[in-house]
């Protein structure tokens, strides 16, 4: 083996996992993008996702909105608070996220709730469903020291109940298979391995289950045109969201769900620069576009397909009940109010409040994590009117944001907002 592959593929990647992967490809020739992809995040012992260390954050690989500011889970909680009156006030409520990671979202959002609805505290629970156990069980017992481990559970996977399901940033890390138009039909990518260059891709016939999700039908009747597409154009298909939107549906008896990421519908995610492909790996806060680098110890994420997801969700039964950017999400749900009501909080410093105003910029601006998606589904609940977070953006009067500048009109602290810190959130491109 040359020692570039052993500097580029085996030194800087996890070697065990990378040993695992190579196996899998000599016993069955090549595999799909898709299986490389969840071996290299969910692989039990040494997939990205799976280590004991913490991913994301200011010290980790890239920074997702619940550790910009408690603000996030607080906003969030106005809207769920919002979808329990909307279901009248049952008597159990749950709230279910996917990919709560340490619970950073989760205790934010009930703290949120408690405040805007005391009267929940002992009528609902929170069911944390995360694939890390080790995740999982820091997050039980950072609940319990807070004293919430009457409301807090692990998610068991199986029973329907009514409530609120919460996904954020989750799909965009879903498997995705790579496909490349041939100027008549799709081929795949498999991955294969080369002695001399490591992980290589290779074309070949539609897997089993891209076949299956039959992506020149899905793709004419999402309104692209096929024949316009240039040669070699780069796609990327998730199988895998379409069957998580099923188990989502399942799960929830009545209610509502809140899908937060970055992506478009499909004619704008398969049209321009985005014929490439849409495939990112996260690392130490860049942004590089090579999967096969660093296997293991880097993030892997696409773009989201909202055409995708909500037409599979219509056929699970769920009707949509809104789709709008974070930032207009964000500012419906009280962010504004949140920022302004902050300055008069005992013990807050001006330093505090700087702090806040630049993370409630970061989550709103709209060449960043404002331009992340929020969509709403509902099943077996009222979609009109809106709910708060998709009726017309409007922000507080004591709240006007003019050209990256934050000025508020009241209150004892005012000024021009902090530029954005160096650490990247995972973007839209």
């Amino acid at each position: 083996m040359t020692d570039a592959i052993d500097n580029l593929t085996l030194r800087e990647g996890n070697p065990r996992l990378i040993a695992e992967i190579r196996e899998e490809i000599q016993q069955k020739g090549c595999i799909t993008f898709a299986r490389f992809m969840e071996m290299a995040l969910y692989h039990p012992e040494h997939g990205y996702y799976m280590g004991r260390e913490r991913r994301p954050g200011r010290d980790g690989d890239f920074l997702t909105a619940p550790e910009l500011h408690p603000f996030f889970g607080l906003a969030l909680a106005r809207q769920v608070a919002e979808c329990w009156d909307r279901l009248g006030q049952p008597d159990t409520f749950t709230v279910l996220e996917y990919g709560s990671n340490i619970g950073g979202l989760a205790y934010d959002s009930i703290l949120g709730l408690i405040d805007a609805r005391p009267e929940l505290r002992h009528r609902f629970s929170y069911l944390l469903n995360e694939i890390n156990p080790h995740h999982t069980s820091q997050a039980l017992s950072a609940m319990a020291e807070a004293g919430l481990s009457e409301i807090v559970a692990a998610d068991n996977g199986s029973e329907p109940f009514t409530g609120v399901v919460l996904a954020n940033e989750f799909a965009d890390a879903m498997p995705v298979h790579r496909l490349r138009w041939t100027g008549t039909g799709f081929e795949e990518m498999w991955v294969a391995w080369d002695d001399k260059a490591g992980f290589v891709e290779r074309p070949g016939p539609l897997s089993p289950a891209v076949s299956i999700f039959d992506p020149v039908s899905y793709l004419t009747s999402a309104g692209l045109d096929l024949d316009a597409l240039p040669q070699n154009a780069r796609f990327e298909v998730s199988p895998a969201t379409a069957t998580w939107i099923r188990e989502l549906a399942r799960r929830l008896d009545r209610g509502y769900a809140l899908v937060i990421d970055y992506g478009y519908h499909a004619s704008e995610l398969y049209s321009g620069r985005r014929l490439e492909g849409t495939l990112r790996v996260h690392g130490k806060h860049q942004v590089t576009d090579n999967p096969y680098q660093a296997v293991g110890k880097r993030d892997l994420t696409a773009h989201v397909d909202f055409t995708l997801i909500e037409s599979v969700a219509h056929e699970a039964g769920l009707s949509l009940a809104g789709l709008t950017t974070q930032a207009d999400f964000l500012a419906n749900a009280g962010l504004g109010d949140l920022l302004v009501n902050y300055q008069t909080e005992t013990g807050v410093t001006i330093g505090d409040y700087y702090r806040a105003q630049a993370a409630v910029f970061r989550l709103i601006d709209p060449a960043g994590m404002g331009r992340f998606r929020v969509l709403g589904l509902a099943k077996g609940a009222p979609v009109g009117p809106p709910l708060c977070g998709f009726a017309e953006p409007l922000l507080p009067e004591r709240l006007v944001v003019r050209q990256g500048k934050s000025f508020v009109s009241s209150g004892k602290m005012s000024g021009s907002m902090d530029p954005p810190r160096a650490t990247a959130p995972r973007s839209m491109s």
